[in-house]
């Protein structure tokens, strides 16, 4: 069913002609010109034009302006078109080209209807295009918010493993064609949109976004494949484990063995892309973090941490050999929770560790 145009007129009674009305409604328009039956007119689900007839152009912007006030068509898509005299079409057009008002149209000298009904026109397929615009750009938070929530549950779920591939293709699936249904016959406002091919655009973005989880899904389960193949350290029950990502140098050695002395289970990896992995997997009680990690950045390794909800929790301490106070800063806000400048001895590295970890009592 095709929605109704309607006619308001906001007149002094000066450059409106006597037939207009008539001719208006002959053309199919709604016309109504008692502006105490605006109000049931803005109600009605019709494309809202606004004809301002006023021999005094400022007084009919006033007027207007009221109008818009009143009924908050700021944010309801109307057409505004101005009626004036040949003198005043310089100031009209000015109105126009600073979007006051959408159009103006010319009543004297010589008055024509048939232009009028034309410029009508286009009045009305301009808010019809608008209101599209305004539907789709609801579409378009819709989807937006969908693939927010989308994320959501990925970031969420893909540290429990290969299993929940397949869930997370079934939740696209099943969104993507609440969506579909939503768009396609339920959707709250009156779309002058064609559904059927929207839904069928929808579909088709469903049938693109599935493809792409797809795989996405089998990247991700070859990437659990490869951290199921790698060689996952020993960790211990009845210690604390204490994860240690370092260079190839004699100082991580020295760390290692001193970790063992103080009673603790060291956890060694020799770079980042190792450890990160190893320890969604089985988390260490505390990380020791060389700053000369050969891999990554200590920075990057700190802010990789920060995006995993396994990782996020667990204390670090920076192992440095550098003093240098920007740098030891940038890792203390990035979330280091300490550091020693190394090489470190076995009091310093005890006592900062026995401080985050105030619960466990080491061997010494």
């Amino acid at each position: 069913m095709m929605t109704k145009s309607v006619v308001l007129v906001l007149s002094d009674g000066g450059h409106l002609h006597d037939d207009t009305e008539d001719f208006l409604r002959r053309k199919g328009h709604d016309v109504i010109t008692d502006p105490d039956s605006f109000g049931d007119a803005f109600a009605q689900d019709s494309h809202k034009i606004i004809l301002i007839a006023y021999q005094d152009l400022e007084q009919g912007l006033e007027c207007y302006n009221r109008v818009v006030a009143e009924f908050s068509l700021g944010c309801c898509p109307h057409y505004s078109v101005i009626l004036c005299i040949s003198k005043d079409a310089s100031a009209a057009a000015e109105l126009c080209l600073n979007q006051t008002v959408d159009n103006y149209f010319i009543v004297k000298p010589i008055y024509d209807m048939h232009r009028l009904a034309l410029l009508v026109k286009q009045a009305d397929d301009a808010v019809v295009h608008a209101e599209q615009q305004m539907a789709l750009a609801c579409i378009g938070e819709e989807l937006v918010e969908h693939k927010r929530e989308l994320d959501h549950f990925i970031i969420s779920n893909i540290d429990k493993g290969v299993e929940c591939q397949a869930d997370t293709v079934n939740a696209f699936s099943a969104a993507l064609n609440e969506l579909t249904e939503l768009i396609a016959g339920h959707y709250d406002h009156h779309l002058i949109i064609e559904h059927n091919n929207v839904a069928e655009q929808t579909r088709q973005l469903s049938d693109r976004k599935l493809r792409d989880i797809s795989e996405w899904a089998e990247t991700a389960k070859e990437g659990y494949n490869e951290i199921n193949r790698l060689k996952m350290p020993d960790v211990s029950e009845n210690k604390r484990n204490i994860a240690l990502i370092g260079s190839d140098s004699k100082d991580t050695v020295s760390v290692q063995q001193t970790l063992f002395d103080c009673g603790y289970n060291p956890v060694v990896f020799a770079n980042a892309r190792e450890a990160l992995p190893a320890m969604i997997c089985r988390k260490p009680d505390l990380l020791l973090l060389d700053y000369e990690v050969s891999d990554l950045s200590a920075l990057k390794v700190l802010a990789y941490m920060h995006k995993f909800n396994q990782l996020t929790d667990i204390p670090v301490i920076l192992l440095t050999e550098l003093r240098d106070k920007e740098i030891l800063s940038a890792c203390l806000k990035a979330g280091a929770r300490d550091f020693i400048v190394t090489p470190a001895d076995k009091e310093t590295l005890c006592d900062k560790i026995s401080k985050l970890l105030p619960d466990y009592q080491a061997q010494t």
